[in-house]
């Protein structure tokens, strides 16, 4: 089940070329450096052609639009506040690069500092049950569509943290230009995908150039919480909520080369290991022993488990 920010209970305000209201979210105090960490090896590389980025479309084909001046980039925000320093209202130019959640579903969205590098990425955040304190509830809505994957954005809101992943909690959005250039991807190792790592490449979009090999589709980090607890009270992306479901699967474990891969993205990823989501149209089957030549996707630490995972945003990121 697409737990990962399921249970943030998150939509995005978005409305193309349009400026949009305020969103309060669920938010705590740094924590010390919950997303600090030092660079692994790995190389950066330009982005291939068929929009692996995230799907966007290399080149830029569309002008772009002038929008309001950016005041910093993701990076330096990310680290500012990690360092211990306020969350003062900022401005960034960033490129989409994963989005959650179709018309009827919940709509979260990741962005990227263009340049790319560590600290370069982050999922914007709305709470739509914060509907006495957020004003733009009437039209931030899960029925609105996100930006497209390669669009270029001027973004404008806060930093905030929940459960040691960081937010962008959006006050204003324009958009600049559609089918921007893609970030450049960044090549992980294993130790950057560490499932109890601390990696700097939270919120990126990154790739995993070596074949995996599924060999646990039940982790035990990856249990369903949401389910387990509050009696489906929740907020299921997929129809049900019954345990025992599991957001994700483990792949090259056990040992210090797994790490977990949790189809956040949903219906975008067709492939699925929780059970209450195979019934679901289009839904492709996880195995165990199943190979993939790569892994690519969103790398961010599952709140509720405490554990980084790595998101695949469309099939493209885990087979040719």
């Amino acid at each position: 089940m697409l737990r990962s920010l399921t249970a943030l209970a998150s939509v995005v305000c978005v409305l193309s070329a349009l400026v949009i209201g305020a969103c309060s979210s669920n938010s705590s105090s740094p924590s010390g450096g919950s997303d600090a960490g030092t660079a692994q090896d790995g190389a950066k590389t330009d982005a291939p052609s068929g929009g692996e980025a995230g799907g966007s479309d290399a080149g830029g084909s569309d002008a772009a639009t002038d929008g309001p001046a950016p005041t910093t980039t993701i990076a330096e925000a990310r680290q500012a506040y990690l360092d211990g320093g306020a969350a003062p209202l900022i401005t960034v130019n960033a490129v989409v690069t994963a989005v959650q959640g179709p018309s009827g579903d919940q709509v979260n969205w990741y962005v990227e500092d263009p340049a790319g590098g560590p600290y370069s990425g982050i999922v914007v955040f709305c709470d739509p049950l914060a509907a006495t304190t957020c004003p733009c509830m009437a039209s931030c809505s899960p029925h609105l569509a996100a930006q497209p994957l390669g669009t270029l954005v001027s973004i404008s809101g806060k930093i905030s943290a929940y459960h040691g992943q960081l937010q962008l909690v959006p006050t204003a959005q324009t958009t600049l230009q559609m089918n921007a250039t893609a970030p450049p991807v960044y090549m992980a190792t294993a130790s950057d995908l560490a499932e109890t790592g601390n990696s700097p490449y939270r919120g990126v979009y990154v790739k995993f150039p070596s074949k995996v090999t599924v060999n646990n589709l039940t982790p035990a980090p990856l249990y369903d919480s949401q389910c387990n607890t509050d009696g489906g009270a929740g907020m299921p992306l997929c129809t049900g909520c019954s345990p025992p479901t599991f957001a994700g699967f483990e792949v090259n474990g056990p040992g210090t080369g797994a790490f977990f891969v949790e189809e956040t993205f949903f219906p975008f990823v067709p492939l699925q290991s929780s059970p209450e989501c195979l019934t679901q149209s289009g839904a492709v089957v996880v195995t165990s022993g199943e190979t993939f030549p790569f892994m690519a996707g969103i790398l961010d630490v599952d709140p509720y488990a405490g554990d980084q995972v790595l998101s695949p945003v469309q099939p493209s990121d885990y087979g040719p």
